[in-house]
């Protein structure tokens, strides 16, 4: 293969691909940060003026920066919007997917949804493709790609390229295209090269004669902010924390749950006597689960990360001790490790130890040398020749370790100082805040290296390769989130009642199903309790949900901030009493009455009394004293958002949430502060430039955020002074 065209302008790039492929374009894409903007927007551009081209563009998880729906919005939204993502292009496609106003010429199909963003939007609902990601490389050849584009790192040496963010599927895919190109299909793997991706190598680095083309054209990769982390949250957290087993594997997602986990997790680390009171109620009201598979000690052998997507929470994690441990791509190794038979430093003992466990012969061959070197027993440079072991600086030594003082020459001149090629985390892809990227690009080579970026075939099943994965993932959690789950134990984490998409299935199939293949493996499935507020509030726990990601056949975990359910193995009756245990209260007694109704509950049940007060009330109490000691902070690990942006923001969404009745009622409640503007709401009316109003409209808004801040509770401890509005 040749080295790749290179291009600096993107629509020159799409003449060459009309000339080199043709008018009928289907365009792979990877989800996520990994796709080539400019390059999609130049394609997407040149098919909506020329009807003529047949585009179809396969991808996933499209994100777009935030829109304001108001300009009360648009005020708290554009300064934040413009620091955050800077010159980050939006997908064109999407803004037209949005308005139900994509080209008859065209078609965007997409397997994962940025959450919430295509509901109730027919072109995206229509053309979305259910599908688990491990089975995404097929379904694009299915399909009849005959486009691979993705955004890059290019090399400071040049000759190869960094898949960064995204090896996940094209890895998979680049096989094919090989074979494809040998049996005369048409088909072009073009890149856009990005010098503010960071560069992974390992897996995720590739010869640049793989590209047909390049695109030389950088723009800041789209950084997803921080989520606050309420109370909820902190609770499900500290609940998982306790059922991550010690010298395990770690596989969570992006979101505030995730950064709940990592904190408690971390706070279990560092802070032990601590972590113990504030866990005291879980332990005692699960002692037998928490010994059985987990456990409140810190972590000796630390956590191994294993994961579809790499978020900035396992950075945190290993910066506070608990991702540490390490694991290596050879069976024996990994298993001699495990044993406790060798350690990663490499001595005499180390080979021994291979002997014994008959993983190499005492005889060795071109193979085992190899093998040896690769793992790093043997250091660079020793190779096998004629039944020799050769280096430049040490005599040719018998390959025969049968005889004690050859195993003592070949270990005098042979062995390496430490096992080669650690990993503290294998990842799909990667997705965060701009400090998550900046994390990696500044991060020192070898601690870089331990991360993994790879195949998502590699990690989300244990086909190819099973006997590997078994070892290194050893005692699994495998941690997700869901929407709402069901008195029956089978969970909804992607779709409405009504068929409407959310979000997709992605990976949480696989990960469950990976659970119970495992000795030793748990799929634990996070819910919150509620959603809503107000007459709006409904329970995330029901009796039955019309859309089903996880049936009940695979119920292993779930977590709500009341309590863990332990449904592996149970009884339907077992199952939903758990469930009901760890609903919010306030449904209770209906959840109650539907599953004695369907005939799953005795009627003489009654529910525990540990579990008579799942109140949001409870949690606030429970976490209360620990926040004023600066534990639980909204954003533990940083935020892209300032002070009043963060109050801003939560005020407003509050207040948006509430009926126009509720509004009325907290408009009364709070009329003297509509009246006045008190001293304390300056700053932020500052930063939403309403400190001076100018007409009519703005003093409305101007009132309004002062509404929203009195009833966020801002103004009841401060003295007030009064300014005209």
């Amino acid at each position: 293969m040749t080295d790749p065209r290179k291009f600096d302008d993107a629509k020159t790039c799409i003449d060459w691909l009309l000339d080199t492929i043709g008018k009928t374009l289907v365009v792979g894409a990877p989800l996520g940060m990994g796709k080539p903007n400019d390059l999609l927007n130049a394609v997407y551009r040149r098919a909506k003026e020329d009807a003529s081209i047949d585009l179809t563009i396969l991808t996933a998880l499209s994100l777009q920066t935030p829109r304001a729906a108001s300009e009360l919005e648009r005020r708290l939204v554009e300064p934040l919007s413009e620091r955050i993502f800077g010159d980050y292009p939006d997908l064109d496609y999407v803004a037209d997917m949005q308005a139900d106003h994509v080209p008859a010429n065209i078609q965007i199909s997409e397997f994962f949804f940025q959450p919430g963003a295509m509901l109730g939007r027919g072109h995206a609902q229509r053309h979305y493709r259910n599908t688990n990601y491990t089975h995404v490389a097929r379904d694009l050849l299915g399909a009849g790609v005959n486009v691979l584009m993705q955004m890059v790192a290019p090399h400071p040496g040049g000759g190869h390229y960094s898949l960064s963010s995204n090896p996940d599927v094209t890895l998979e895919l680049l096989p094919h295209t090989r074979k494809m190109r040998e049996r005369g299909k048409k088909i072009a793997f073009v890149g856009q090269a990005n010098t503010q991706m960071p560069y992974m190598g390992r897996d995720a680095e590739i010869p640049a004669s793989e590209f047909d083309a390049v695109l030389n054209s950088d723009f800041r990769p789209f950084g997803a902010p921080a989520m606050a982390i309420s109370n909820a949250d902190y609770s499900i957290g500290l609940h998982a924390s306790t059922l991550l087993k010690d010298g395990g594997t770690l596989q969570i997602g992006i979101g505030a749950l995730s950064d709940a986990i990592a904190y408690s997790a971390n706070l279990r680390e560092q802070d032990n006597a601590v972590y113990r009171e504030i866990t005291a109620p879980i332990a005692e009201r699960y002692p037998d689960l928490i010994r059985d598979e987990g456990g409140l000690a810190p972590f000796e052998q630390g956590l191994y990360g294993c994961t579809e997507m790499l978020v900035d929470a396992y950075l945190q994690l290993q910066r506070g001790g608990v991702l540490k441990r390490r694991v290596y791509d050879h069976v024996e190794i990994q298993r001699l490790l495990d044993n406790g038979a060798i350690d990663e430093k490499v001595t005499l003992q180390t080979l021994q130890a291979l002997l014994d466990a008959q993983a190499i012969p005492r005889q060795l061959r071109a193979e085992d040398v190899e093998f040896l070197v690769d793992c790093g027993v043997f250091r660079k440079g020793i190779s096998w020749h004629a039944g020799e072991i050769q280096g430049a600086d040490i005599p040719h030594l018998s390959a025969d370790l049968s005889e004690p003082a050859n195993l003592q020459e070949v270990c005098a001149h042979c062995l390496g100082e430490q096992l080669r090629n650690p990993t503290l985390v294998h990842g799909g892809f990667f997705l965060g805040p701009q400090s998550f990227y900046q994390s990696l690009r500044d991060m020192p080579e070898d601690l870089r290296e331990q991360i993994c970026m790879t195949g998502v075939n590699q990690i989300n099943q244990l086909y190819g390769g099973e006997a590997l994965r078994r070892v290194q993932r050893r005692d699994a959690r495998f941690i997700n989130t869901a929407l709402k789950a069901t008195l029956m134990g089978s969970v909804a984490s992607d779709g409405l009642e009504s068929g409407q998409v959310l979000s997709g299935v992605g990976g949480q199939y696989n990960f469950v199903s990976q659970a119970h293949a495992l000795e030793g493996a748990r799929s634990i499935l996070c819910v919150r309790a509620t959603r809503g507020a107000g007459a709006g509030l409904e329970s995330n726990i029901v009796w039955h949900y019309g859309h089903t990601t996880i049936p009940r056949h695979l119920r292993d975990i779930v977590i709500s901030e009341y309590g863990i359910a332990d449904l592996r193995g149970k009884t339907d009756a077992h199952v939903v009493a758990a469930m009901i245990e760890i609903a919010d209260s306030r449904f209770q007694s209906e959840l109650c009455e539907q599953a004695i109704k369907g005939g799953k509950l005795s009627p003489d049940y009654e529910i525990p009394a540990q579990a008579r007060n799942n109140t949001p009330e409870r949690i606030r109490q429970l976490l209360n004293k620990h926040q004023q000691n600066k534990l639980f902070p909204t954003f533990p690990f940083g935020s892209d958002f300032t002070d009043e942006e963060i109050v801003l923001g939560r005020a407003l969404r509050a207040l948006n949430a509430l009926s126009t009745a509720q509004k009325a009622k907290t408009a009364l409640a709070h009329a003297g502060r509509l009246l006045k503007i008190p001293a304390a709401a300056q700053p932020y009316l500052q930063r939403m430039g309403l400190q001076q109003t100018q007409n009519w409209r703005e003093r409305a808004m101007a009132g309004a955020v002062v509404l929203a801040l009195a009833n966020d509770g801002l103004f009841d401890q401060l003295a007030t002074t009064e300014n005209s509005l």
